[in-house]
């Protein structure tokens, strides 16, 4: 089973890397070696007491996050619901990102 960092160290270093992850735990040792990380799974929460054990297991638990060696976080809150089809103080989602070069990749 090879590490994140294993694989993402493998790409080309003068590219952007895009890491889609579903939660959204990072791995200390790939930084670096991703440019930005898109995951989702905690619903900002959604519904007291939840939003509580998800702020002491993820940070942050929805929103944008710089981190070290350039690589960022961005966990989106999602369209959708939790286990149960209910979704209280916590609205639905959908995030758009674009991606812009500053410069031309050879």
């Amino acid at each position: 089973d090879r590490s994140e960092k294993d694989i993402l160290s493998g790409l080309p270093a003068n590219l952007f890397t895009l890491l889609l992850k579903h939660r959204p735990d990072v791995d200390k040792d790939a930084l670096g070696f991703f440019d930005l990380q898109l995951s989702g799974h905690t619903h900002k929460g959604q519904i007291f007491p939840f939003n509580l054990f998800m702020m002491l297991l993820f940070d942050p638990i929805a929103g944008y996050r710089g981190l070290a060696k350039g690589s960022a976080l961005y966990v989106s809150r999602g369209a959708g619901t939790t286990c149960t089809p209910v979704r209280f103080l916590s609205r639905p989602e959908l995030t758009i990102v674009e991606l812009v070069a500053d410069k031309i990749y050879e």
